[in-house]
């Protein structure tokens, strides 16, 4: 499974979705950014921690690859806020 989206985020894998899986993509929950990015960083110490050094070690550098990505996407559409709004006067 893990093999499998390193592929996708390499794009070496195309994924179809068929029509009939429509309906079930709305009863899902919804993953958030954050969710992806601590799994990333979990999976990266896991890494280290056991299986084939090689492998792991690239396995490794690609989900750190992959998670600056997303904080660069999410730093690229943040939005400033006032100080008023988390505070009350």
């Amino acid at each position: 499974t893990v093999r499998h989206e390193i592929a996708i985020v390499n794009g070496e894998v195309i994924e179809v979705d068929s029509d009939d899986d429509d309906d079930d993509d709305e009863a899902d929950p919804s993953i958030t950014r954050q969710n992806i990015l601590d799994l990333c960083q979990q999976l990266e110490v896991g890494c280290m921690q056991y299986g084939d050094p090689q492998f792991s070690l690239d396995l490794s550098s690609q989900l750190l690859k992959f998670r600056a990505n997303l904080r660069r996407e999410e730093l690229l559409n943040a939005r400033q806020t006032s100080l008023e709004r988390f505070f009350s006067v």
